[in-house]
């Protein structure tokens, strides 16, 4: 193959690269893709002698987050605020590519290999604390419904899934590059092939070896449309207040023993959600169960900032807990929660509850996992465009903290999942009429060794990466000392 073909065969596997990678994440689900696409796009990158081709791995990564996520953030940004996000993270998204180029260029043999998923890593463990969208964007995310690969978060929180499929693009890689050294070439990429082996079968297991005939409780959450036919907002919220608590009731004589509304319900001035808490507390008590009930409350003719916040009230009538959402304040001007999770003792379980956004944030849920949480309630609110994507996210939550998750969704796919991501029920906000959920919900925490070592595995490959940089630069600069010295 001539020079000529070469390049015009490497810009066809970016462009091929570019399209898997952006139609695997945000709006759309190929969990395939998202392991092919950056195998093509490090190839690419690789085939590029120096800098040359590192701004059009930047491009390609701006072009995929569009395609992804473009959609989702021009639903609910100005037009103008979209490219301005797209290059922060196609530049982010790009930075394991040239480290690849920086570092793994200069290390011989089968560990260069573990460059890429080091430097994956490392930005997703960066991005993860300091962004204030907490983790969208995560490349675990892409591998929705694997489930025995889902399974990898329950040890190494979703860091762990990003190095695997990291190592994945640049082993493939490694042996493409090293396919004339046969045998030898076989058996250092066996090394891969045996952790790759060993993720999958421990999934497998984790699976299929879940104990039987565990207490479930039954669970409700209640989803009611909030708009006139006009598609305005109603105005009069009394009327909607008297539709959740007869469906409340209803759900109760049926059995359920927990019930969860979706966010923003509960919204009025200071003066009417007290008397809506006040008749929740009234049918809590009456039904004997425990109520769940988002509040977006506002104070007239005062500098206070308005509140969103749940309650969850139990089968005395009694608030049992008050959590103040903490995820995307800063879009949506409300007070911001501590972040300190709350929790609620129940005769089958612990319960806690947090806010939509609030699940985003795996450094702040990690708590539900240390407290022992059985069962996660996430009240939420979404739209069109991140549905169902939103809650797929939220799954990787409860494997992470060995619990039971209710995502209750206006304007997008609400459901339950068990701690191993199983969904147990499922009900979507634009394909539904009914959009009541019920399910039977497994309550018992579930020990996990990220819940009981943490980040430990992000902070490894920090480490790591860190080793191989120091490596790379002490190497280089003994170099260029004996070199000086033999020019004397």
């Amino acid at each position: 193959m001539n020079t000529q073909s070469n390049k015009t065969f490497s810009i066809l596997m970016l462009l091929a690269g570019t399209l898997l990678v952006g139609f695997s994440m945000g709006r759309w689900l190929a969990p395939l893709a998202a392991w092919i696409g950056p195998v093509l796009i490090l190839r690419y990158a690789r085939d590029r002698k120096g800098w040359r081709g590192y701004p059009f791995v930047i491009a390609a990564y701006i072009l995929a987050f569009l395609i992804g996520f473009g959609a989702n953030w021009a639903s609910q940004f100005p037009l103008q605020v979209v490219p301005i996000i797209a290059v922060f993270y196609g530049f982010l998204w790009s930075l394991p590519y040239l480290a690849d180029r920086l570092v793994g260029a200069r290390l011989k043999g089968f560990s260069s290999t573990l460059t890429y998923p080091l430097a994956a890593t490392t930005i997703e463990f960066i991005n993860n604390h300091i962004n204030p969208v907490g983790a969208w964007g995560m490349t675990g995310f892409t591998q929705y419904g694997n489930l025995p690969l889902m399974q990898l978060a329950s040890v190494t929180g979703m860091i762990g899934i990003t190095f695997l499929m990291g190592w994945f693009a640049s082993a493939v890689n490694w042996a493409w590059e090293n396919q004339t050294h046969g045998t030898k070439m076989l058996k250092e990429l066996g090394v891969f092939g045996t952790v790759f082996a060993a993720v999958f079968i421990f999934g497998f297991l984790r699976l299929n070896f879940v104990p039987a005939n565990e207490e479930t409780v039954r669970v409700a959450g209640i989803t009611a449309w909030l708009l006139s036919d006009t598609q305005e907002p109603l105005q009069d919220i009394e009327p909607i207040w008297d539709a959740f608590f007869s469906e409340t009731v209803r759900e109760a004589q049926a059995g359920a023993k927990v019930i969860i509304w979706h966010e923003g319900v509960g919204a009025g001035t200071d003066s009417e959600v007290a008397s809506l808490i006040a008749r929740a507390q009234d049918v809590a008590r009456q039904n004997g169960i425990y109520l769940a009930i988002p509040l977006a409350v506002t104070y007239p003719d005062t500098e206070r900032p308005r509140e969103n916040k749940l309650l969850v009230i139990d089968p005395t009538g009694a608030i049992m807990m008050e959590h103040v959402k903490y995820g995307g304040n800063i879009f949506e001007g409300t007070l911001l929660g501590d972040g300190n999770l709350q929790t609620v003792e129940t005769p089958f379980g612990v319960l806690s509850g947090v806010i939509c956004w609030d699940a985003d944030f795996p450094t702040v849920i990690q708590q539900t996992g240390q407290k022992g949480v059985g069962l996660l309630l996430v009240p939420s609110g979404d739209w069109l465009e991140i549905n169902p994507i939103h809650s797929h996210m939220a799954v990787f939550r409860a494997i992470e903290n060995g619990m039971s998750l209710v995502r209750q969704v206006y304007g997008g796919l609400s459901i339950a999942g068990d701690p191993y991501g199983r969904v147990l029920a499922q009900t979507d906000f634009f394909g539904s009429t009914d959009r009541t959920m019920v399910a039977q919900i497994p309550v018992r925490h579930v020990a996990t060794i990220y819940t009981a070592f943490g980040r430990w595995f992000e902070w490894i490959c920090l480490f790591g990466f860190l080793l191989l940089v120091a490596y790379v630069v002490v190497r280089a600069l003994n170099a260029r000392r004996r070199s000086t010295d033999l020019t004397l």
